[in-house]
C-alpha cells in the first residue's frame, strides 16, 4: 500500500507517473502542522493539507483512501519515531 522514503510515506502511488497521496513529516516545525498529505500529479503538489497532528493528517487521507486508521497510526508512528 505504501513506500517509505526517510521523511515520506506514499498511498496509492503511481510510480510511472509520480501521483498519488503522500504523508510528510516535518520533524523540524516542532508540532505547526508537522504532517502533511500531499496530493500529487506528475511530480507537483496539486493540493496539501497541514496538519497538527498524526489524527488529523490519517483523517485527511481516510476521506480520500481506504485505510485501519488505527493500525496506519502505528505504523506511522514507529516510522517517523514521533510517539504522537
Amino acid at each position: 500500500m505504501f513506500e517509505d522514503t526517510e521523511d515520506v510515506i506514499r498511498y496509492k502511488w503511481d510510480p510511472r507517473t509520480g501521483t498519488g497521496y503522500r504523508l510528510r513529516y516535518d520533524a523540524a516545525r516542532g508540532g505547526h502542522h508537522c504532517y502533511r498529505v500531499e496530493d500529487w500529479d506528475h511530480h507537483f503538489v496539486i493540493d496539501e493539507w497541514g496538519c497538527e497532528s498524526l489524527d488529523e493528517a490519517l483523517g485527511v487521507l481516510r476521506d480520500f483512501l481506504d485505510i485501519d486508521v488505527g493500525q496506519e497510526r502505528n505504523r506511522v508512528e514507529a516510522r517517523f519515531h514521533t510517539g504522537a
